[in-house]
């Protein structure tokens, strides 16, 4: 079964509480600020690495594993599923990913 709004949001309110425990020197600069749907390649392979390793701590980790492979193919999957209207316009996606945003770049700019 593909991914769905929910799971997505929960999944970018765990990257937002992770990088809320970062001290804001090491977060990225506002200057980079983009959205999950700007560049979503690598953040989907984190995403499915972390579901495989057992690292997240997603109640669907399992799952969502067993539906995305850690292959091209199954980031590729991911991506497509993520994409659809009915995962990308939930407001609590859109919530979830402007909370990520004002959290993971507060950082100082770069020198």
């Amino acid at each position: 079964m593909p991914i769905t709004a929910e799971q997505f949001a929960t999944t970018l309110e765990n990257m937002s509480r992770a990088w809320e425990g970062l001290p804001e020197e090491h977060r990225l600069p506002k200057d980079e600020e983009k959205s999950f749907y700007d560049d979503s390649q690598q953040t989907c392979e984190e995403m499915i690495a972390r579901w495989h390793s057992g690292e997240s701590s997603h109640p669907d980790r399992e799952l969502l594993a067993a539906e995305y492979p850690a292959t091209e193919a199954g980031i590729r999957q991911l991506q497509l599923d993520l994409f659809s209207p009915d995962i990308k316009d939930d407001p609590f996606v859109q919530a979830a990913d402007l909370k990520l945003r004002l959290i993971k770049y507060t950082g100082p700019p770069r020198k």
